[in-house]
């Protein structure tokens, strides 16, 4: 079949110049709060960042979405680690901190790393399908299909740590038995329009950020298009803590941002603002837990996360320096953290 190339409306044409315009002016302001720099040299300039897996596999969720999963480690160890990525973000975001893990544990620990639904090689879900609820419920299908015994301890990071809540609200006969110990990073128990930046109407990043998910691909096909220099630069000025910062990180973590469907996108947006999943709080006191956040996290901001620890009774770290990307720009930290919780989970297990 020949493509056609249809021509962008003048009107979209001109709501994306618009936008491009306040996007602008929204990451600078942003960039100026927050003291982004990058100057200086690049330590990761020239790494080759390809997330490579001992195996990988597809796997049904129970509505018919093919969740792609990376693994790494044996599949005998004596527990199962499973990592679940943010917000558009995909597996490949736990990359340095993998490396780190690898690093300490050697070939005693496997890992688990799905792509969420909608994202990385996972298929393409719609509004419908975009929902918290329905990212536990998948856990539990990975869980099934590939560590359907033994110790398993889950790992989120901003939405995977929704995630995970929302798998003990809905499935907490898991939690004790089969699940021993949960890691939350930069996350939250509850919407994201009373907490953090998204609370904060005035902000130009998530008015903009609103905007372009919701209404730009409602005009026409081409949204995408027009929507990829502004969504890029709007998560990264919102992801990282102050000072300077690597441009390599930064284009890495972008650039799984620019492959997320703009209709995934504008359906879990909507459902990270509604979801209240705090009543998983009971069900994750069964088990070992940590709290981790960066001070400068804008999205799950450290107030957050401590009430989240206080009422877990749980560990609860800080890093100093970091923000919401605290898996990318303190992985070292991130994986010293989640070391010790495994140490501890597996103990309590046993």
């Amino acid at each position: 079949m020949t493509g056609i190339k249809v021509p962008v409306p003048p009107v979209v044409v001109g709501l994306g110049s618009a936008l491009a315009v306040a996007t602008s002016a929204g990451v600078t302001y942003a960039g100026r709060v927050l003291g982004l720099r990058r100057d200086g040299p690049d330590p990761l300039e020239g790494l080759d960042l390809a997330f490579a897996a001992d195996r990988e596999s597809v796997i049904l969720s129970h509505d018919g979405i093919p969740l792609h999963v990376r693994e790494v480690g044996p599949l005998d160890a004596p527990v199962t680690v499973v990592f679940v990525h943010g917000f558009t973000l995909r597996s490949a975001s736990w990359l340095f901190v993998r490396a780190e893990l690898e690093r300490r544990w050697g070939p005693r620990v496997r890992m688990v790393f799905p792509d969420c639904r909608g994202h990385g090689d996972s298929g393409a879900a719609t509004a419908e399908q975009s929902t918290v609820e329905l990212l536990g419920d998948d856990i539990v299908t990975v869980l099934d299909a590939l560590a359907p015994t033994g110790p398993v301890v889950l790992v989120g990071h901003s939405m995977g740590g929704m995630a995970i809540f929302a798998c003990a609200s809905r499935h907490p006969e898991l939690f004790g038995s089969r699940i021993v110990g949960v890691g939350l990073l930069g996350t939250s128990a509850h919407g994201l329009t009373e907490t953090g930046l998204a609370a904060n109407l005035t902000n130009p990043i998530i008015d903009i950020f609103r905007l372009v998910i919701r209404y730009l691909p409602t005009v026409v096909g081409h949204g995408r298009e027009i929507a990829k220099p502004l969504i890029g630069p709007l998560i990264v000025a919102g992801s990282y803590g102050p000072g300077r910062r690597s441009a390599t990180m930064e284009r890495f973590s972008s650039s799984m941002s620019l492959t997320v469907p703009l209709a995934t996108m504008a359906g879990f947006f909507t459902a990270l603002e509604r979801y209240d999943e705090r009543a998983g709080l009971a069900t994750l006191r069964r088990v070992v837990a940590t709290v981790v956040c960066g001070d400068h996290d804008w999205m799950t901001p450290l107030g957050s996360s401590e009430h989240m620890a206080q009422e877990l009774d749980c560990r609860f770290v800080v890093l100093s320096g970091a923000g919401h990307m605290l898996i990318m720009e303190a992985a070292d930290n991130v994986a010293l953290e989640i070391a010790e919780l495994v140490a501890r989970a597996t103990v309590a297990a046993s």
